[in-house]
């Protein structure tokens, strides 16, 4: 059996049925009481998490190709109304326009736009769609104040959607807006505060509060009780808070408080929506992360860290999808689901961390050994059939094999005593063994037998030259000036001494460490 007529494990193009896979799992991943947890709403279990959240990822109904398609064309549809109010305005399009040329400069562009890796395979292509962009929002800006602008605002956002835009890039447009939407919306309660301190209707109010500074004979709008309550200046200071908070909002965004605050309403609509679809898509394939997860969990870490690892996977996948193309979103979000949970596997379950590549490698080497040779033939593949079955080269092979070795812990405990460990049997190279320990201290009693043939001040010279007993040989000045003689001296009283030792009579007591040394 292959890899390509394995169901579970078949390649991204081909369409996968994982819904049906997983329900015909779903009884595996659960012990008998599990099963009867999920079946009965009754039994509650607060102790074990992975239960409950297993019980609560069952809940959730699985999505038909439809349903896919319509969340992609929900999401959509939210983006490009976030995309039309924030180009309405001329300081958010100038901003795009920045945007674009800071990340085309840095080499960044798929930061801001999903498909732009792709479409930058053919540079023809992705140096044509930006000029084109370019183009566009140049004329926009040009033709901006003359009533022009929706028909480019729409042509610059299908030019968009030709590559999609990031969430990164609708937060950094719109993020303007919706702090300016916030602070409009305290501004209106200050307003509503302001008209109900100083006791006035709404037209008054409009009167008063737009005088703009000009503050002469003001106090003809107020009543007795309210500048007797309230001080003029506080009341001025108020006017002039209120006005410079329209005045700076206007001319940053050119537009009117109203428009402002509606187009902060419809942005914040869209990314609820945006929100709330995702989740859905995200809720109806959690139970595809515990099967992908359990095929790993038995690689030596906590199955709920790889269901973790997964849901990062799932939300990539989420943040990728493009209903467009066909597919189902099980089978695309499978590859970024692995991905996530091989590539923690890879950082977190060796001593010695390993290339990401390298574990994927090995897992589709475990596989094809476990899978094509275990099953049909019922042994291990030689390197030539697994070269031929991979593709690799055999001296790929023998390092990825070397690579798949763990490295053993020297505190890893032997046998039934724990007490005895793995470093126990390692041989200590720092440290002499036994029976050199007792040729050295042999032969040094030897020697010092052998020295004392000697008169003791050829002794002592033979000593220093050679370092027997001391810290350090000395050189024949220094053995010199120890004697009170020359350097000459030295040597040929050296040179008596060992021709001395060089006697058979002499010699003869070294004669068996010769033997054992060699």
């Amino acid at each position: 059996m292959s890899l390509q007529k394995d169901k579970k494990f078949c390649l991204f193009k081909d369409e996968v049925d994982f819904e049906e896979i997983l329900e015909e799992e779903k009884d595996e991943w659960l012990d008998e009481e599990e099963r009867g947890k999920l079946k009965t709403s009754k039994k509650k279990d607060t102790e074990d998490p992975i239960k409950i959240y297993f019980k609560e990822v069952f809940s959730h109904k699985l999505l038909t190709r439809e349903d896919e398609i319509r969340i992609g064309k929900t999401i959509e549809k939210n983006e490009k109304e976030i995309l039309k109010e924030v180009l309405n305005y001329y300081s958010q399009l100038i901003k795009f326009y920045h945007l674009l040329i800071k990340a085309e400069r840095s080499k960044n562009l798929s930061l801001l736009l999903k498909d732009y890796e792709e479409l930058s395979r053919n540079s023809e292509k992705a140096k044509k769609w930006l000029e084109e962009i370019k183009a566009n929002i140049n004329k926009l800006v040009k033709n901006f104040r003359k009533g022009k602008k929706e028909k480019l605002i729409d042509k610059v956002i299908d030019l968009i959607y030709e590559v999609r835009p990031t969430k990164l890039l609708l937060d950094e447009l719109a993020c303007e807006i919706l702090e300016s939407y916030e602070k409009i919306k305290e501004f209106y309660k200050f307003r509503e505060r302001l008209q109900k301190d100083y006791l006035l209707n709404e037209r008054t109010f409009k009167r008063i509060f737009s005088l703009n500074g000009k503050h002469e004979n003001i106090e003809k709008y107020f009543k007795k009780a309210t500048l007797e309550k309230f001080n003029i200046e506080k009341i001025k200071r108020d006017i002039n808070e209120y006005n410079n908070f329209i005045k700076k909002t206007n001319n940053y965004f050119g537009e009117p408080l109203e428009k402002i605050y509606e187009s902060g309403e419809k942005i914040c609509q869209a990314f609820r929506e945006i929100k709330k679809n995702k989740e859905e898509l995200v809720k109806a394939n959690l139970r595809l992360i515990i099967s992908l997860a359990r095929k790993y969990s038995p690689k030596g870490m906590f199955l709920s860290d790889l269901i973790q690892e997964g849901n990062i996977g799932l939300l990539k996948a989420i943040e990728k999808f493009d209903y467009r193309k066909g597919f189902k979103f099980s089978t695309y979000a499978t590859w970024w689901i692995r991905q996530s949970i091989t590539r923690y596997l890879a950082e977190n379950t060796r001593t010695i961390r390993v290339p990401v590549h390298i574990i994927e490698t090995i897992y589709k080497i475990s596989k094809i050994i476990s899978t094509k040779f275990y099953q049909e033939y019922g042994r291990d593949p030689t390197l030539d059939e697994l070269a031929k079955e991979t593709g690799h080269s055999i001296e790929k092979l023998n390092y990825i094999f070397k690579v798949m070795k763990q490295p053993i812990s020297l505190e890893t405990t032997v046998g039934e005593d724990e007490d005895t460990t793995l470093r126990d049997f390692i041989e200590d190279q720092n440290t002499i063994k036994p029976d050199e320990a007792t040729f050295n201290t042999a032969l040094s009693e030897k020697i010092r037998e052998l020295l004392k043939t000697l008169s003791p001040r050829e002794e002592k010279i033979i000593r220093l030259r050679f370092g027997i007993g001391e810290r350090e040989a000395c050189t024949l000045e220094e053995v010199g000036n120890k004697f009170g003689v020359t350097k000459e001296r030295v040597r040929q009283i050296e040179s008596m001494a060992l021709r001395k030792l060089k006697h058979p009579n002499r010699i003869k007591l070294l004669k068996n460490f010769l033997i054992y040394g060699s």
